[in-house]
C-alpha cells in the first residue's frame, strides 16, 4: 500500500513537472519583449551608422572634387584667357587620373575640349544642368555609359569677371557604389548578427534566472495541490498558475487557523466542561455521603417516635403529631434511598419493567423541587403497564436531566410539566413515545441543533455542564430508542421513543386506553 501511494505521489509529481513545462511561457513573452525592445535600438543603430558612414565617405570624395575643381578653374582661365589650349589640353591630360575626366564647355554649352573618354549620354546631361543652373556651380550624380558618374559644373570667366563657359570635372564612382552597396549589405549582416546574439543571450539569461526558477518553484508549490487541482491549472502560464496556488493556499491556511482557533476553543470548553464534570462528581460523592449520614439518625428518631406512638399515656392530639413525624421520616428515607440508588455506579443490567414506575421515581426525586420552584407535574401516563426492556437506574436518570432541564427552564416564574405517554405503530414492532412538555420559552432556533451536543448548554455559567442530554441521547440509542426535541410550539418538548415488549394484540388494547 505505501508502494503504491509513492507511486501515484511520484506520478503526480511527474505531471505537475510536464505541465508546469509546457507552460513556461512567461520566459519566452519576456525574451520575445526584450527582442522587440532591443531589435529596434541595435536597427536604428545599424542604419545610422551605416548611413552616416557612407555620408561621410561621400562626402568626403566630394569635397575632394571641389578642391580639385577649384584648384583648375584659375589655371584653365588665365590659360583659355592667353589662348593657350595645348596647355589646357595638357592640365585636363594630367587631371584625369583614378576615374576622373574633365571637360570645358563653352558658353552655349558645346564642348570645346574634352577627353575621348567622355561618354555621350554624359555631355548631353551637362546642356540641361547648365540651362537650368546658370552661372553657378553645379553637382550632380548620374548614369552613363554604363557607369555612374559624379559630376562637379564650375563656371570659367575671363578677365573682367566675363562668363566665357564650364568645366566638367566627372568621377567615376561606379566602384564605389559597388562598394558602398557591399559595405551596406556588410553592415547590415553584422547587425543581424548582433541582434540574434543579443536575442540568444536575451532567451539564455530569461531562462536562467526567470523561467527555471519559476518552473522550480511552481514544482515546490504544486506539490500541495492534488491531481484534481493540477488539471484545473492547464491552460495558464507559471505566474497565473503560482498566483493561483498561493491564492488557494491562502485560504486553506485561513481556513485551518479558523479551525485550529475554533478547534482551541472547543478544547477549551471541553476542558471546563471535565473540570465541571468532576467537581460535580465529587459534589454527588459528598452528597451520597450525606445522605448515607442522614439515612442513620432519621432511623433512630423514626425508632423513637414509634415507641412513644406505642404508649398508651399520649392524648390523641400527641398520638396524631407522632404519626405525622413516622410518615414524614418515610418520605425522607425514600428520597435518601433514590438519591443514593440514582448516584450508585454499577454495571447496566437489562430487565422488563413498566415504564411508568420508573418515571414515578424519577418525578419523587424532583417532587421537592418543582414545589419549591411553584411547577406543576401533570403526568399522562394512563393506566395500562407501559412494559420495556431497560436499565431501570439508566432510564431514571434520563428521566430525572429531562424533568430537571424543564424546572431550570421555567424558572423563576413557575409553570406546568406534563409527561404523556403514548404507544405508535412502527415497521419494527409497537413503540412507546414519552413527551416531557413544559410551558417554558422554548429552545432558541439557533440552538436547537446544538442540544444534544456535549458540554452545550444555555444555563447560566454554574448552573449545568451541558451533558444531561448528551449522556440520555447515550443511554436511549444504547436501548434502540430516540430522543429528539419537537420545535414549533410555546415551551420545549422532549419525546423519548422506546421499543416495548408486548405482543400485537396487548399494544393495540394499550395504545387505545392510553389514548382514552
Amino acid at each position: 500500500m505505501v508502494d503504491r501511494s509513492e507511486g501515484n505521489t511520484c506520478t503526480l509529481y511527474s505531471e505537475a513537472n510536464t505541465c508546469i513545462m509546457t507552460r513556461v511561457r512567461i520566459g519566452r513573452r519576456l525574451t520575445i519583449v526584450l527582442w522587440l525592445v532591443v531589435t529596434p535600438v541595435l536597427a536604428t543603430h545599424a542604419y545610422w551608422s551605416i548611413h552616416h558612414s557612407v555620408k561621410t565617405y561621400v562626402g568626403g570624395l566630394k569635397r575632394e572634387t571641389r578642391a580639385a575643381s577649384r584648384g583648375l578653374v584659375p589655371a584653365l582661365e588665365n590659360d583659355i584667357g592667353a589662348g593657350e589650349w595645348d596647355q589646357v589640353r595638357d592640365i585636363m591630360q594630367r587631371s584625369s587620373v583614378h576615374g576622373t575626366v574633365s571637360a570645358i564647355f563653352s558658353a552655349d554649352g558645346s564642348l570645346r575640349s574634352g577627353l575621348q573618354a567622355l561618354p555621350a549620354e554624359l555631355l548631353a546631361g551637362v546642356a540641361a544642368y547648365r540651362l537650368e543652373h546658370p552661372e553657378h556651380y553645379v553637382e550632380f550624380e548620374t548614369t552613363a555609359g554604363g557607369r555612374h558618374w559624379f559630376c562637379h559644373l564650375a563656371p570659367l570667366r575671363g578677365k573682367d569677371h566675363q562668363f566665357i563657359g564650364y568645366l566638367l570635372l566627372a568621377r567615376d564612382w561606379t566602384e564605389l557604389t559597388e562598394d558602398l552597396r557591399a559595405r551596406e549589405i556588410g553592415s547590415m549582416i553584422a547587425a543581424l548578427t548582433v541582434m540574434a546574439v543579443v536575442a540568444g543571450t536575451i532567451s539564455f539569461f530569461v531562462r536562467r534566472y526567470v523561467s527555471e526558477p519559476l518552473a522550480t518553484l511552481s514544482r515546490k508549490v504544486m506539490r500541495f495541490s492534488t491531481e484534481a487541482e493540477i488539471d484545473r491549472h492547464h491552460g495558464g502560464d507559471e505566474v497565473n498558475a503560482l498566483t493561483e496556488e498561493f491564492r488557494r493556499l491562502d485560504v486553506q491556511l485561513t481556513q485551518a487557523r479558523a479551525d485550529l482557533l475554533e478547534r482551541h476553543r472547543r478544547e477549551l470548553e471541553l476542558e471546563r466542561g471535565l473540570e465541571r464534570a468532576d467537581r460535580l462528581a465529587t459534589i454527588g460523592m459528598l452528597a451520597a455521603g450525606l445522605a448515607h449520614e442522614i439515612g442513620t439518625p432519621m432511623g433512630v428518631i423514626r425508632a423513637r417516635a414509634e415507641h412513644l406512638l406505642r404508649s398508651e399515656s399520649h392524648s390523641p392530639s400527641a398520638r396524631k403529631a407522632l404519626q405525622i413525624i413516622i410518615a414524614q421520616i418515610d418520605r425522607i428515607s425514600r428520597v435518601v434511598r433514590l438519591l443514593l440508588d440514582y448516584g450508585r455506579g454499577r454495571e447496566s443490567r437489562r430487565v422488563c419493567c413498566d415504564a411508568r414506575a420508573v418515571i414515578e421515581d424519577a418525578l419523587a426525586l424532583v417532587e421537592t423541587e418543582a414545589q419549591r420552584r411553584k411547577v406543576g407535574i401533570i403526568k399522562e401516563l394512563g393506566e395500562v403497564p407501559l412494559m420495556v426492556e431497560c436499565d431501570c437506574d439508566q432510564l431514571q436518570q434520563v428521566f430525572v436531566n429531562l424533568a430537571m432541564n424543564a424546572l431550570d427552564a421555567m424558572a423563576p416564574d413557575g409553570g406546568t410539566l406534563r409527561i404523556m405517554a403514548k404507544i405508535n405503530e412502527a415497521q419494527n414492532g409497537p413503540r412507546l413515545s414519552l413527551a416531557f412538555e413544559d410551558t417554558g420559552p422554548g429552545v432558541p432556533t439557533q440552538d436547537q441543533a446544538r442540544v444534544f451536543d456535549p458540554f452545550f448548554t444555555t444555563k447560566e455559567p454554574g448552573r449545568g455542564t451541558g451533558m444531561g442530554l448528551s449522556v440520555s441521547q447515550s443511554i436511549i440509542r444504547d436501548h434502540d430508542g430516540d430522543i429528539a426535541l419537537i420545535s414549533g410550539m410555546a415551551g420545549a418538548r422532549f419525546v423519548v421513543t422506546l421499543p416495548i415488549t408486548v405482543n400485537e394484540g396487548q399494544a393495540l388494547g394499550a395504545a387505545a386506553e392510553v389514548g382514552s
